[in-house]
């Protein structure tokens, strides 16, 4: 085998490994613990959900404090007689924030920043697991698309109910910043 055939073959060998390995290599560089980013987290989450002490329906579920759908204390859904102050919002926000943080953590397999990270929590936590691990924007993002192309990914879900929603908007606006910043 020739010298240039061997370096290619090389080179060929570790491409596919580290390919192979993207995901291992991703989490290690990813490993901005919860309590670093929970303040800031917190203050985007708080700040597109805004606080009410009453339970309110809110498309599927019943929605009280930070816009949490469940009752972290009670260990189930949030129900129409769950009144709440203010810090008990937050302690049921912070819940739920490093949930979804956990899990966008489990399913991001490249290095992101930590704004990144907060950008995609927050939408995480507004649009649910499911469709979180089932959109294009997290295929586009592990697949090493330009952050641009998926950033453009949060201008897409600003549906409710069917219909465009000005709030949605204003979220996914914010969000796609945050994950460009």
């Amino acid at each position: 085998m020739t010298r240039d055939k061997k370096i290619l073959t090389g080179l060929v060998l570790t491409t596919i490994v580290l390919y192979m390995l993207r995901k291992k290599i991703a989490t290690a560089l990813n490993t901005t613990p919860f309590g670093a980013i929970s303040d800031k987290l917190f203050n985007v989450i708080s700040s597109f959900e805004g606080f009410i002490s009453v339970p309110v329906w809110d498309y599927m579920q019943y929605s009280v404090g930070y816009g949490s759908g469940y009752n972290w204390d009670a260990k189930r859904p949030v129900n129409k007689t769950d009144i709440i102050d203010k810090t008990t919002a937050k302690r049921w926000l912070l819940a739920e924030a490093q949930d979804k943080y956990d899990f966008v953590m489990s399913k991001v397999r490249v290095p992101v920043n930590d704004n990144q990270l907060l950008a995609l929590a927050s939408f995480c936590y507004n649009v649910g697991e499911n469709a979180f691990a089932g959109s294009t924007l997290l295929k586009l993002l592990n697949n090493g698309t330009n952050k641009d192309i998926v950033a453009n990914q949060f201008d897409l879900w600003v549906n409710a109910g069917g219909k465009v929603n000005k709030g949605l908007q204003g979220r996914r606006k914010a969000e796609k910043e945050l994950f460009l910043s």
